[in-house]
């Protein structure tokens, strides 16, 4: 029993530390790196997370429509928890795909810092200029993505993108 214990203990302490990595800078914390839901469910995160899901209502009409169209598709997000628009649309963006039953394993969440940057250059070749970026991906090959802001709202937005819509995201080229 004993042993039993102490292999499960360094996988106990592992999954109670965030994801990502935590710095500050000039006396702020941030979130670096992937991460993970839970991550900004926990001090300093809560803090707006948590009113931001709980305030949010998710047209429902919209996300029954998105339910059959979410299965195949799997989401990154590119946020700061510096920025107001993250603050903003992250916790939405959450409440929208668990409307539509998306599977959080589908989602990969990266915190970056202010020069929208992470320290293992996961945004290389993807130009991230803006953030929140909520990027879709569908047999790993992207079909579009919400940039900063959605244009309608994220769940009309994202139901726009996985129709095949002729959406186009802010900050369109």
């Amino acid at each position: 029993m004993k042993k039993t214990i102490l292999l499960l203990l360094p996988f106990i302490f592992l999954n109670c530390s965030p994801t990502g990595k935590i710095i500050t800078t000039n006396s702020e914390k941030m979130l670096i790196g992937k991460a993970t839901k839970s991550d900004l469910e926990k001090a300093p995160f809560d803090a707006w997370y948590t009113s931001g899901y709980n305030e949010y209502k998710p047209n429902e009409e919209v996300t029954n429509q998105l339910k059959d169209k979410v299965t195949n598709i799997t989401v990154t997000i590119f946020m700061g928890t510096w920025c107001e628009d993250s603050h903003d649309q992250v916790p939405d963006f959450y409440k929208v795909l668990e409307a539509c039953q998306f599977k959080e394993r589908g989602i990969t969440l990266i915190a970056m810092d202010r020069n929208k940057t992470t320290p293992d250059t996961y945004e290389n070749g993807l130009n991230i200029t803006n953030v929140p970026t909520f990027i879709f991906y569908e047999k790993g090959v992207e079909i579009n993505r919400i940039v900063e802001s959605p244009i309608k709202s994220l769940e009309e937005d994202m139901l726009e993108i996985l129709t095949g819509s002729s959406y186009k995201p802010n900050y369109f080229n």
